[in-house]
């Protein structure tokens, strides 16, 4: 089975927003992949991020949500459904305890982000299916810049995938 195959589409007026989230200790920093599908598949929106982060996987994941929910947020989506394979993310995002860490706080302004929106899902996926988002991680803590945005594009290194 290839990612490709194995990525679900959202329903009908629906958008999917698959996240993922890298970390370089060496560098401290957090490279972010977003890939945002309509639910026949087409690419609305690709992003590549990094920031500069102390090593904590599970704050990067958390940023990475965070990050996929301001782009569809940002594109005016209010039917989306976000998946990642953090599941600790996923997890406090659909669980309603406050959590006053670090990564309880991003959990929270992702919460806010989310009551802005019509109709949302969060749900976990394993990593074998949300691979086109952490190729786009991977590359982000290879870019110089700190964040590209491509709309209704993405870059030529996922072509194959999709």
């Amino acid at each position: 089975m290839t990612p490709s195959s194995a990525w679900s589409a959202p329903p009908p007026a629906f958008f999917k927003a698959n996240w993922d989230g890298a970390i370089d200790k060496d560098n401290s920093k957090v490279g972010i992949g977003v890939i945002v599908r309509d639910s026949e598949g087409l690419v609305m929106a690709s992003l590549c991020s990094s920031i500069t982060l102390n090593f904590d996987p599970s704050l990067g994941e958390a940023v990475a949500a965070l990050k996929a929910t301001i782009l569809c947020a940002e594109l005016g989506l209010t039917h989306i459904v976000l998946e990642g394979d953090a599941l600790s993310v996923v997890q406090a995002v659909q669980n309603e305890e406050e959590n006053w860490s670090a990564f309880g706080m991003v959990v929270r302004d992702v919460k806010s982000m989310l009551s802005k929106v019509w109709v949302w899902s969060i749900h976990h996926t394993p990593r074998e299916l949300n691979v086109i988002a952490h190729i786009l991680t991977k590359y982000a803590l290879t870019c110089s810049e700190d964040c590209c945005i491509l709309l209704e594009d993405y870059p030529p290194y996922i072509q194959h995938l999709l």
